[in-house]
């Protein structure tokens, strides 16, 4: 089941909880998932079992609750030995979505791009997880919502990313900076002090995100539909940067039964 966070300051940086179990897993029919690079900070939080992965060239076994702040390359998780867990979705804003509750400044998130929770959190999660695992579903969001509120420190909020979205949905660093009066070099000092991004990099994943989400649930297979509606050159370019983020054509991106079929409605 996927829930939105209550607390104003948390639904300002988490976009949903994603709570799972194996009868979850069972319904959804499939225990693999690929993640690709991206501008969405993910944590998996166990409640019960393991998960293993692979990623970079690494693999890894483990029962301790995970987080992503950042997406380098494509991620592989088996969660075929998980019984239950929360996935908990920040807001597709890069690293910014996520520095409110955690004390690390950008450049040391960006290093330790895939970490475990206490490590990015302290030892204080381990309350959370171990009261998580006890108390029934009604009880998980407040909870959640309360953790976060409790971490939550406004003064580490940035503003560029939210107000780029706000005057151009697509992040179209032209209008950005005609709105705002700002050059590419103070855009950039400022999406790389929040994201830990330059600008540019930032706008091809924020639109890679919106054509991986459109192409989970819609499995519209017009390529040309793309390049018009999201600003591709050409279909060429399309599939090529495709390519360049899943290792897949859409074509073939479309036939993986875990791309489509384990996820939320949203995501």
């Amino acid at each position: 089941m996927v829930y939105k966070p209550r607390l104003t300051e948390v639904q300002k940086h988490i976009d949903h909880y994603w709570l799972l179990s194996a009868k979850d897993f069972s319904v959804l029919n499939g225990m693999q998932m690929y993640a690709y690079p991206g501008i969405t900070p993910d944590m998996i939080i166990v409640l019960e079992g393991y998960y293993s992965l692979s990623y970079q060239g690494k693999k890894l076994r483990s029962n301790q609750s995970l987080l992503f702040s950042f997406i380098h390359e494509k991620v592989y998780v088996d969660f075929s030995a998980l019984k239950r867990c929360i996935v908990v979705k920040f807001k597709s804003r890069g690293v910014s979505s996520l520095k409110p509750f955690v004390r690390a400044d950008v450049d040391t998130i960006m290093r330790n791009p895939m970490a475990f929770a206490e490590d990015a959190f302290g030892a204080e999660i381990q309350g959370l997880n171990n009261y998580l695992k006890k108390c029934g579903t009604a009880l998980m969001v407040p909870e959640l919502d309360y953790w976060f509120a409790q971490r939550y420190q406004k003064a580490d909020e940035g503003f560029m990313v939210e107000m780029s979205q706000e005057v151009s949905q697509d992040c179209n660093l032209g209008i950005i900076m005609q709105t705002t009066g700002y050059s590419y070099s103070t855009l950039e000092r400022y999406f790389k002090k929040e994201t830990g991004l330059p600008p540019k990099t930032f706008q091809t994943l924020q639109r890679f995100k919106k054509v991986l989400r459109e192409l989970s649930t819609t499995k519209n297979q017009d390529w040309q539909d793309y390049v018009l509606r999201h600003g591709y050159h050409d279909q060429s370019h399309f599939i090529k940067e495709m390519k360049r983020f899943t290792g897949h054509t859409p074509s073939a991106l479309v036939q993986i039964p875990s791309f489509i079929k384990l996820r939320p409605d949203y995501f």
